[in-house]
């Protein structure tokens, strides 16, 4: 009789652990909210502030996309400089996604990474990136 009681009451915990658990898009949707409402505006650097992030849902199968949006405070020559170097930013931007740790989530579940930098004098788009799984792996 313990026996029977200790299994039923192990498999309604189980199915209630499992029934609450937060679906991946869900949980990365509300995880960049937080970060976002929390940390940003973020200086990065001299010349980097991350605004936010925003995590969009896919559709169709696509776990989704985690858009990270940055502003550079840049002088006319650091700006001149880097548009000739913006393969270099994306270069980085990859390394960054394929060695973080704090990506791992992400990363397993295929998350595409999409990265946009505007120009705080301007207000100009200046560089966008996206990264998918099979970019990455």
């Amino acid at each position: 009789m313990y026996v029977r009681k200790s299994l039923l009451l192990l498999s309604v915990v189980t199915v209630s652990l499992f029934s609450c658990q937060e679906k991946k898009p869900d949980f990365f949707e509300r995880e960049a909210r937080e970060y976002t409402e929390k940390h940003c505006p973020e200086q990065m650097d001299a010349f980097t502030r991350l605004d936010s992030l925003v995590f969009e849902k896919g559709s169709k199968g696509e776990i989704g996309t985690l858009n990270s949006y940055y502003t550079l405070t840049l002088t006319d020559a650091a700006r001149a400089e880097l548009m000739n170097r913006l393969g270099e930013l994306g270069d980085l931007n990859m390394k960054t996604i394929r060695n973080s740790v704090i990506l791992a989530k992400h990363k397993e579940a295929g998350v595409t990474f999409h990265y946009v930098y505007y120009d705080e004098a301007t207000g100009e788009k200046i560089a966008e990136y996206r990264f998918t799984k099979k970019d990455y792996e």
